[in-house]
């Protein structure tokens, strides 16, 4: 038996198949959800707007915004999978298209969430289908937003992991980031006192 080489019209209604069933079954990011206004707890907003080939984006990387994962419980916590070890905690990315995940480019920093190295492993190379992969990052990710917006609003954290996740949420939101310094907890105080 041979094996014969699709033609490009099959290639390109392969595609157009797949492209349809990916729009079918993605499901919102918690921006989405904030946007739309919908409940993150629990729930899934599906995608009213299609999906629409866009030119490359400039990636957003913030290296500090990974780094603050070291020591964090797993939020991705696969049943069956997640050690809850916190020294194997790092940030995993989305491995979805709507992320900027596309070939060996990884996705936006700001689409990570913190995983131990047997749920990161499991998402990135994991026998479950795309479908169950996409709907535990995207729960992880629901997560990760709101772990993001308790250390902007809490002062125990430093400067620079507020500015991290202030970043963070600020791309989530589509709005650029101010170019402001978070003030540090002990400047606030001192402030209130020359009060």
């Amino acid at each position: 038996m041979t094996w014969a080489r699709p033609s490009a019209e099959e290639l390109r209604q392969k595609r157009a198949v797949e492209r349809e069933a990916n729009q079918a079954m993605l499901v919102a990011s918690a921006r989405s959800a904030a946007v739309a206004g919908t409940a993150i707890k629990g729930q899934r907003a599906l995608i009213v707007d299609t999906v629409r080939s866009a030119p490359k984006t400039v990636e957003h990387r913030n290296p500090h915004l990974l780094a603050m994962a070291r020591g964090k419980r797993c939020l991705l916590r696969i049943p069956g999978v997640c050690t809850e070890n916190r020294e194997t905690t790092v940030a995993c990315h989305s491995n979805l298209s709507i992320h900027g995940k596309a070939g060996a480019r990884k996705a936006d920093d700001h689409y990570s969430a913190w995983g131990c190295m047997a749920c990161h492993r499991w998402l990135d190379q994991g026998p479950a289908s795309y479908e169950e992969k996409a709907d535990a990052f995207l729960r992880a990710h629901a997560r990760q937003v709101l772990e993001w917006q308790r250390i902007v609003a809490d002062m125990v954290h430093t400067p620079r992991d507020r500015k991290a996740a202030h970043w963070a949420l600020s791309l989530l939101a589509d709005a650029p980031a101010p170019d402001v310094e978070v003030p540090d907890q002990a400047e606030v105080a001192a402030q209130e006192m020359d009060r």
